[in-house]
């Protein structure tokens, strides 16, 4: 968009100087008015003429105002958005404690300012407390017949209150309520639009997210409402990275800052968070050296204490950096007192993915927390959005630590949920196990669990009876197929002349293809969806039919493509400089594959720099050894 547009200006912004203006009720107007548009440096200079008015006396104000009151309450908005809470709060009840029934403007405005005040402090005592002045200022604009007003305290409860407070169910319904309240024509619908699409996103729901987007970018631009074109691109970013768009998310985001150009709210917090996000959302999509780029202006800003710069730098660390440093920040981001709850699942869910990647015990269980937190936001479908790599990845470690919510992820509508590596097990839907019967029975089920789309009748009878007659063949497979329906029930279907499993979910065959997809990609993207397929893979293959040929093909491809991953994890992290990831890497590849001289090698230099001297040189004399 170009700079000689055509550009909507509410008609208050073109009045005269604020000191020129000698009523109250106007200076008043001209401040709420400025207020939608972002005009904040504007509207202090109006409430400050305000101030300097009423000191030098004005005629009483009318029934049901009080212009010191007020004045008051829009102070203590401001100071709320300039992220000032305990003088935004003190502020916001001594008018409350001081004004009459009556002054209810005062009251509503106080009100507002109060519940947003408590929704920023985020307890679950100070979020109660903002659901009710929230609510009360609600009641009291529509009595005085202030849809916009109104509307913008529905919008915020829904907001601050139940979606930065992880209630994204609670959230949508306040928002769509509000969206309903507001005039038709009100300059404050595109922010509210975007507003919303925001929580339509953390659900997961971006066609309907992008529908909003674009109604709220259909009035922005014919009304000129700069801001909210600034948080239309910005919703429409984080569209693009939950659909894995680096393209589009790279460019709304600076389409997003173009137009905050010259914009007071790009100095507050909120300017800083917009910062702090787009690294988020670019590191997500793989762009990751524009992703530091944006969190160093945000470290420049803030610098490295504040807890927003801290929680981005560990989102950043725990995808694609030092697992270790990444739990260290971590850690003490948990220790701090701010955090939106609606994120805590995402702080759980990297806890779990560099505990994995660090090697260290409990990255299930973490795991399972996770998916349990974001499904208490508003369902699984949080996590699946939210970090969509990291949460498949992770899911079937979080299966294994007894997570429905994972178990819900993986089978996607499937019957079954089958594991061959290690010990095998077969479960329902509902995480009941299946006894299958010893012998022919249990081995028909793994053998069909390697083929998604089952074998001929023909193959399985030459697997499993080569020397009987046809007849023969036939007549035992009825009775082997008879055994297992009597244990497990019709888990094994016949189409015509083929035998299959009912769709399954199975983990020797998600890891081929979870391997398979690495394949010609690039570090760091290479590098996390290795991780994710080296979570399917438990155990050796099949541990209880070892020297079955039918399994010999599927074994090869898996050791060959396990040691793949691992080396390709090993050298990723040596040449980070993330020395314990390497050492963690290769020692898994090292117990599948001990006689590899070159492993053993990479493995003493990385216990080199670890300052393990004397676990390096054993190392380095068992390379010698085997060399």
């Amino acid at each position: 968009m170009g700079d000689n547009r055509s550009v909507k200006v509410p008609p208050e912004i073109a009045d005269p100087e604020p000191a020129a203006i000698t009523d109250p009720a106007a200076l008043l107007e001209h401040a709420w008015a400025l207020e939608p548009w972002g005009r904040y440096g504007e509207r202090a200079a109006v409430l400050d003429a305000l101030a300097q008015l009423l000191e030098h006396g004005v005629p009483p104000a009318p029934p049901g105002r009080d212009w010191q009151l007020e004045l008051a309450a829009e102070r203590s908005i401001d100071d709320g958005r300039q992220f000032r809470l305990d003088p935004a709060i003190s502020q916001a009840e001594r008018v409350l404690g001081a004004a009459p029934p009556t002054a209810r403007i005062a009251l509503g405005r106080a009100q507002l300012s109060l519940g947003q005040a408590l929704a920023w402090v985020g307890t679950d005592d100070a979020t109660r407390r903002a659901h009710q002045a929230f609510a009360d200022a609600a009641r009291i604009f529509a009595a005085l017949g202030r849809r916009d007003w109104q509307g913008s305290a529905l919008l915020r409860r829904g907001y601050s209150a139940c979606y930065q407070y992880g209630d994204l169910i609670g959230a949508e319904e306040l928002i769509r309520e509000a969206l309903a309240t507001y005039e038709p024509g009100s300059e404050r619908l595109p922010g509210a639009l975007a507003s919303y699409a925001d929580v339509l996103i953390d659900l997961g729901r971006l066609d309907e997210a992008d529908a909003a987007l674009d109604r709220a970018a259909a009035i922005a631009e014919d009304d000129g409402f700069e801001k909210a074109r600034v948080d239309i691109h910005w919703a429409r970013a984080r569209v693009a990275a939950g659909r894995g768009d680096a393209r589009t998310t790279e460019r709304v985001l600076l389409e997003a800052e173009r137009e905050s150009g010259g914009m007071d709210w790009f100095d507050t917090h909120i300017g800083l968070s917009y910062l702090l996000e787009a690294a988020e959302l670019l590191d997500r999509v793989g762009l990751h050296d524009q992703a530091r780029r944006y969190l160093e202006r945000g470290r420049k800003r803030a610098g490295d204490a504040d807890e927003e710069v801290m929680q981005a730098a560990a989102v950043l660390e725990a995808r694609t950096g030092d697992p270790e440093l990444a739990l260290e920040q971590l850690q003490r981001l948990v220790r701090g007192v701010w955090l939106e709850k609606r994120v805590v699942w995402r702080q759980t869910l990297l806890t779990a993915w560099a505990t994995f990647r660090a090697g260290r015990s409990g990255a299930g269980g973490l795991a399972a927390r996770a998916l349990q937190q974001a499904a208490a936001c508003g369902g699984i479908q949080v996590a699946a959005a939210g970090e969509p790599v990291i949460t498949a990845a992770l899911a079937p470690i979080a299966e294994r630590a007894g997570s429905a919510e994972a178990r819900e992820l993986m089978l996607a509508g499937r019957q079954l949920l089958v594991r061959l590596f290690g010990a095998p097990a077969v479960f329902t839907a509902d995480g009941t196990a299946l006894g299958l019967p010893a012998g022919m029975p249990g081995k028909l089920v793994r053998l069909l669990a390697l083929h998604e789309h089952g074998l001929p009748v023909e193959l399985v009878l030459e697997t499993f009876f080569p020397e009987a007659s046809p007849a023969a063949g036939r007549q035992r497979l009825r009775q082997v197929l008879k055994r297992l329906r009597a244990a497990a029930g019709d888990v094994v279907l016949r189409d015509e002349d083929t035998l299959r499993l009912v769709p399954a979910w199975v983990d020797a065959r998600e890891f081929l293809i979870a391997a398979n997809a690495v394949r010609g990609l690039q570090a760091p993207r290479a590098v996390v969806l290795a991780y994710g397929a080296l979570a399917l893979h438990s155990g050796p293959l099949l541990p209880s039919d070892p020297y079955d040929a039918w399994a010999e093909d599927t074994r090869q491809q898996v050791s060959y493509r396990h040691l793949w991953l691992l080396d390709l994890v090993a050298t990723d992290a040596a040449r980070r400089g993330s020395h314990q990831e390497a050492v963690t890497a290769l020692e898994a590849a090292l117990e599948q594959d001990p006689n590899d001289a070159e492993r053993r090698v990479a493995l003493s230099d990385e216990l080199q720099a670890l300052g393990r001297h004397r676990a390096a040189t054993f190392q380095a004399a068992n390379a010698r050894a085997t060399a």
